[in-house]
């Protein structure tokens, strides 16, 4: 059963598929033009042995391309691997009616250096050499706030090395890049739920220090806030009061607990939503 660091590439890929095209940029390999980006499925061919499963399968679809990228995640060499790889882009290039390659993420760089080596099939011609993303060839995400995902290749990094979390300027790197996507509440847990558990012992303490001080608002505090949102709804509702939208939006959005604190104390005993919240409710 593969554990949370095998999955946490797949979980970002499933988050936003369209981070395996920032993956391939420096690849070599062409992205379609104005590519969207969907997950299919892993399972190549139902009448195959159960192993033929791949880790993610993506398909960018462009203004006129397609493009089918099989995503295998590599935690260490394994020989059987050379055997299925081939198979999997031959599979998944069938399945999908379009060019296919293969990219393969590894969490350290004998594994990525493994990985690269050419594949001889036996057929003349037919010899396969796997993408490869590791420390050396992830790209490194943008100034906190640039479009793109941003917060996935800021985990991504910690995953493959490419930003070494046992530094601080590495835990800044990563912590700022996710604070500034403004995530929703699931991403928001689920990343720093995987920069946790990439980070050794030492750096989980350092990275949850800043959690709770640099990075105060963003986290802890937000967290907070979310919290006390969803009780002044919850008390509006049992008082029976109609909450219209645009006022249930004012309440997730807002991120100041005090505000929030105020709303639910008002919300216990208000006679209508312009006792809770004012006149510009």
């Amino acid at each position: 059963m593969p554990g949370i660091l095998h999955e946490t590439p797949v979980e970002l890929l499933r988050r936003n598929p369209l981070l395996v095209a920032a993956l391939l940029a420096g690849t070599g390999v062409p992205v379609p033009a104005g590519a969207s980006a969907v997950m299919a499925a892993g399972e190549l061919s139902s009448a195959l042995p159960k192993e033929l499963r791949a880790d993610a399968v993506i398909v960018l679809t462009g203004q006129d391309a397609r493009l089918a990228v099989v995503v295998e995640v590599q935690m260490a060499p394994r020989a059987d691997k050379l055997l299925v790889w081939p198979a999997y882009l031959s599979l998944a290039r069938a399945q999908h009616k379009c060019p296919t390659v293969l990219l393969v993420i590894c969490p350290d760089r004998p594994t990525g250096r493994w990985a690269r080596r050419s594949i001889a099939t036996g057929h003349p011609g037919f010899d396969l050499i796997p993408l490869v993303i590791d420390a050396d060839t992830t790209p490194l995400p943008g100034p906190p706030g640039s479009p793109g995902p941003g917060p996935e290749l800021a985990v991504l990094c910690a995953f493959t090395g490419a930003v070494d979390l046992g530094q601080d300027s590495g835990r800044r790197l990563v912590l700022s890049v996710i604070a500034a996507a403004d995530l929703d509440e699931d991403r928001l847990e689920t990343y720093t739920r995987l920069i946790r558990a990439i980070a050794s012992p030492t750096a989980r303490d350092a990275l949850e220090a800043l959690m709770t001080t640099v990075f105060k608002d963003d986290f802890v505090e937000r967290y907070k806030a979310e919290g006390k949102a969803d009780m002044v709804l919850r008390i509006l509702a049992a008082r029976g009061f109609d909450v219209p939208r645009a006022v249930r939006e004012r309440v997730l959005s807002c991120t100041n607990p005090a505000e929030l604190d105020s709303w639910g104390e008002k919300a216990v005993t208000a006679a209508g939503l312009a006792e809770v919240f004012g006149d510009d409710r």
